[in-house]
């Protein structure tokens, strides 16, 4: 991209009342030329951003709207079919009144037309909206319109959890500390990269994760829609003075970005007051775009804000695909001897097995976790070791007890996505393979699981050890209550937030900090 190019991308000095014949001056094209808008309005006259009479606010609540439909309009004109807008806005009080600002202004998004009156040719009856669709219903002749594949349409709405703000409250207002934020697509067909922003630390996962790891995806949790993004404190990017009263959040923006965005992507604020999005936007490699009244707003922009989101965001980000793939490792290794122990108990316990309590001497479970990468489901090969083959005889594992214990369908709460291999095998047939190397996946040390725990290695034992003491029956001493031990060439150590596990020998406790 040449340097000319490049300068295109900037905050303009100008009325965003006007943004697309300006931008038209500065593009050979404009349709299609914005990806993502993350923008907040001025609160109609609520708050102060500066000595400009002008600016959008200033005027009567209606006015105001009717500027916020025709500044979002010419949005619409300018995004691209796989965009979507991010108007962050909150209620507020007049005249003894709560104004819902983010619902009015949805309103006007869903119709940009402003159709009022009948598109009948021989009607001119006023139209009603249907609050249940969207669409708009004549009063005289019942004809019904649908203004929303030409406008904005609402997808979600999310509080965002400020934690701190201004301590006032008064009679019937609690003290206010969340905003929302409202999100809005041009068509079916909107970007939404929802792996982008999972969470990959368990702390932040609910109790049961790691008993039921199947219901948790190895990529993260996808963010529920309460964001908790504290406000910036003022001198966050530079000097305090002509600080912009309603910063956002880095965190928030960054959401945002990842979120609704590729990287090349065009992100636009047709209110960018000091640039906190553009700026961030471009430390994410993504191209800056946007509008301001305020010479003193851009000015800082210019001389802070850009210049320390482009030095500190990118430095300071988590790698994320680092961070997944620790998670899928836990997650499907915990998969994997969860479902180990789930098909030994159902040997046992299925009345058409002949397989009984203390036939099975041990389990081993195999994976390569090179295969762990959550874009194809990984193998898992699972062995039930017997001392005699006459105690499998007739015992058929993928017809019987294997049978209805995986589902295909994720989030049927029997979905693994993995690929389960499990056979019975001699005590001999395994010590061969064994001790000729054939068990290509088991290295120098095996990790055993007892007591059915298949989240904690007890012990860790060497190839040659293990095969030492299977030739002597060394299996019975990790056998606990009536489970088996189970082998792995996986280890896995995180604390089930759900026990309340006794201090072991090396005076290792519970506690949610081995998640890390």
């Amino acid at each position: 991209m040449s340097d000319e190019q490049d300068s295109q991308f900037r905050i303009y000095q100008h009325d965003a009342r006007e943004l697309k014949s300006r931008l038209e001056t500065e593009f050979d094209e404009t349709d299609g030329l914005v990806d993502t808008i993350i923008t907040s309005p001025p609160y109609a006259d609520l708050v102060d951003y500066g000595d400009q009479e002008e600016q959008v606010g200033k005027q009567s609540y209606g006015n105001f709207l009717d500027d916020l439909r025709s500044i979002y309009k010419q949005c619409y004109e300018i995004a691209a079919d796989d965009c979507t807008l991010w108007i962050v806005t909150d209620t507020f009080r007049a005249n003894g009144r709560v104004v819902r600002l983010p619902f009015d202004i949805a309103d006007e998004l869903e119709n940009l037309q402003n159709h009022e009156t009948c598109l009948e040719s021989d009607c001119d009856g006023w139209l009603q909206r249907n609050r249940g669709d969207g669409t708009l219903v004549c009063a005289e002749c019942g004809a019904v319109h649908d203004p929303l594949p030409e406008s904005w349409r609402m997808e979600d709405n999310i509080i965002w959890d400020k934690v701190r703000t201004r301590p006032w409250n008064k009679k019937g207002q609690l003290r206010n500390i969340h905003e929302y934020v409202t999100m809005f697509s041009k068509s079916d067909e909107y970007t939404y990269n929802k792996d982008a922003i999972r969470i990959t630390d368990p702390e932040e996962f609910q109790r049961w994760w790691v008993d039921y790891p199947e219901r948790y995806s190895p990529k993260g949790i996808v963010p529920s829609n309460v964001w908790r993004f504290p406000i910036p404190k003022q001198g966050q990017w530079g000097p305090k003075v002509s600080y912009h009263p309603s910063p956002f959040p880095e965190e928030l923006v960054e959401r945002i970005v990842h979120l609704a965005s590729d990287p090349g992507d065009v992100v636009f604020d047709p209110f960018a007051g000091i640039g906190t999005t553009l700026a961030i936007a471009e430390a994410l490699d993504r191209k800056p775009l946007g509008f301001e009244l305020n010479q003193e707003y851009i000015d800082y922009y210019e001389e802070h804000v850009r210049p320390t989101a482009l030095q500190e965001v990118g430095s300071v980000q988590s790698t994320l695909q680092d961070e997944q793939s620790v998670l899928q490792e836990k997650i499907y290794t915990l998969r994997i001897h969860k479902y180990a122990y789930k098909l030994y108990k159902q040997l046992i316990e299925n009345e058409e097995s002949d397989v009984r309590d203390g036939q099975i001497k041990f389990i081993q479970a195999i994976s390569d976790p090179d295969d762990f990468d959550a874009e194809s489901e990984p193998n898992a090969r699972l062995q039930f070791v017997c001392e005699s083959a006459a105690d499998f005889e007739g015992v058929s594992l993928l017809e019987g007890a294997m049978k209805e214990m995986v589902s295909d369908k994720k989030g049927s709460g029997d979905y693994y996505g993995i690929e389960f291999d499990p056979e019975f095998v001699t005590l001999k047939e395994y010590l061969d393979e064994l001790q000729s190397g054939q068990a290509e996946l088991i290295g120098d040390d095996i990790y055993i699981y007892q007591d059915r725990n298949h989240n904690w290695a007890e012990a860790t034992i060497s190839r040659d050890e293990w095969i030492a003491q299977c030739e002597e029956e060394g299996w019975l001493q990790y056998w606990s209550k009536s489970w088996p031990p189970l082998l792995s060439n996986l280890k896995i150590q995180v604390d089930n937030p759900l026990d309340e596990r006794k201090e072991d020998p090396t005076g290792h406790q519970a506690g949610l900090e081995s998640f890390e």
